[in-house]
């Protein structure tokens, strides 16, 4: 589950905007579509979350529960590096 833009009425201000996300296991049947059951879960049942900021450079912060980990996007390189 994630929004994919939060903070777009910032956009033309030209200030900071982000993605946040969250990961849960799917607790439907495996051939069965994803449904409303496995997005309301408890955030407790998180598996990971974190978010994305897009402004002067682009970071990644996520955890999975043990510790947070941040990352900058090298843009020569197209990876994010751990900052």
């Amino acid at each position: 589950m994630f929004d994919p833009l939060d903070g777009s009425s910032n956009i033309d201000v030209n200030a900071c905007i982000g993605t946040i996300f969250s990961i849960h296991h799917k607790i439907t049947k495996d051939h069965e579509d994803g449904s409303l059951e496995d997005c309301l879960q408890k955030g407790s049942d998180q598996i990971a979350a974190g978010y994305f900021i897009y402004g002067s450079s682009t970071m990644m912060v996520y955890t999975t529960g043990n510790g947070v980990h941040g990352f900058t996007l090298d843009p020569s390189l197209g990876e994010f590096l751990l900052s």
